[in-house]
């Protein structure tokens, strides 16, 4: 490699850019839009070469996307140590990075062991639920709830790179007659009393190809049969099944590096779309009319908060049908300080303590359409969860009653443009 190198020396694109690479221990360093950015190279997955317009770049993965212009100050010296530590492809490298023409190509994937496996034995219960393979095996429902999951101690909490909490099970799972070394679920939901709503998992063959899309596949069209035109695409550059068991989506996902990146690995993720608003409609009567205020809306608001995903959103207390009929309300409970919106079966409820403002945003026709939306943004949050939405300026006769009634700002910020 070093021979290539001392032979082919001016074939690195001659530096002319300002900026600096190097690396220091497991870090790379490098310049982009005047600021220092860095590769964790102790987390490299994958490394592409490509030609954007006429300059050349080196694009690392880290589980950050990373485009290093080969044109900046070291850039030769840090790359020598590079594939010197990788084993980059160099010819491939310097193939492309001399080119004219727009192109990547990949010079170098982490390699990984085959982590999953496919029994001789067909098994039937997709619908049912996973099997945990500890000594003893333990299944698992579909339906366990996060907190209960949580209660089995067959798993551990982590927190990723992103700060996103995750949990992921001690042990290899089956499902069906798939058997995979590593399942997990991202462990964010603020609503812990239902069922885990996804899992997920990356599969490798063991040679980073598409082998395990392929293989899977053919499982579970096999076990499942699945019309490909209804359940996903299969194109050049993406392929993609959601195979549906009773309220249970099983999809897999292999991208190839015709528009992307290709990382050698299937995604499989598993989505929960099951009824549970049986734990959510149940009747309250918690609600007394003479402790509450209401102010009903004249049409129809489309109810943003999803109970699957928000603890804060419940069934509709019983006595607003008395107060406000079938309409649409806010309404403002005296004796307990706190108030809610609602549909036509739920409510979401706040304490009056933990609201900063309350925001009425209209937005302006453009390239998409107008349109209002109220949202409530808590104390010490810096983003606002959406409650209704609705035609353009249809709330705004609502701002001063509302603010009036809750004693709470009420904003509305300028209109913007819905481009």
């Amino acid at each position: 490699m070093f021979q290539f190198f001392k032979k082919n020396k001016d074939r690195f694109p001659v530096e002319t850019d300002d900026g600096n690479v190097y690396i220091n221990g497991d870090k790379l360093y490098y310049q982009d839009h005047g600021y220092e950015e860095s590769v964790d190279l102790s987390q490299l997955k994958y490394a592409y070469v490509e030609i954007l317009g006429d300059r050349p770049f080196l694009f690392l993965f880290d589980w950050h996307q990373h485009y290093i212009c080969c044109l900046q100050q070291g850039f030769s010296k840090a790359y020598k140590q590079l594939s010197k530590r990788f084993g980059f492809d160099d010819a491939a490298f310097f193939k492309i990075v001399n080119s004219n023409k727009e192109q990547k190509q990949r010079i170098w994937i982490q390699s990984q062991g085959k982590n999953y496996r496919i029994l001789d034995k067909n098994f039937e219960d997709y619908t049912e639920g996973f099997e945990i393979l500890s000594t003893p095996p333990l299944f698992i429902s579909w339906d366990t709830l996060y907190i209960d999951i949580k209660k089995l101690n067959v798993g551990t909490l982590y927190k990723s790179n992103f700060d996103i909490d995750y949990y992921k099970f001690n042990f290899p799972v089956r499902i069906g007659s798939l058997i995979i070394d590593e399942l997990e679920f991202v462990d964010d939901n603020d609503r812990k009393e239902i069922a885990v709503q996804s899992f997920f998992a990356t599969l490798n063959d063991g040679k980073n190809t598409d082998a395990s899309y392929n293989e899977l596949r053919k499982l579970w069209m096999d076990e499942i049969p699945t019309d490909v035109d209804d359940a996903g695409y299969e194109r050049k550059d993406q392929k993609y099944l959601s195979f549906d068991l009773d309220g249970i989506a099983l999809s897999i996902c292999y991208t190839y590096d015709e528009d992307q990146y290709d990382d050698g690995c299937t995604s499989l993720s598993i989505s929960n779309y099951r009824d549970y608003t049986a734990i959510i409609l149940l009747e309250r009567y918690d609600l007394k009319p003479e402790f509450t205020q209401v102010i009903s809306f004249h049409s129809h608001l489309q109810f943003a908060p999803d109970y699957r995903s928000n603890s804060k959103v419940t069934a509709k207390p019983k006595h607003i049908e008395t107060l406000a009929g079938h309409k649409q309300t806010v309404y403002f409970n005296k004796e307990t300080n706190r108030f809610g919106f609602t549909s036509d079966q739920y409510a979401i409820e706040f304490d009056n303590k933990e609201v900063e403002q309350i925001i009425i945003q209209n937005v302006l026709p453009a390239k998409g359409g107008g349109y209002a939306e109220l949202s409530v943004k808590l104390l010490g949050q810096d983003y606002s969860t959406t409650i209704f939405y609705t035609n353009q300026n249809e709330l705004d006769e609502y701002a001063k009653p509302i603010e009036d009634l809750l004693a709470i700002p009420v904003i509305l910020p300028e209109p913007y443009y819905n481009c």
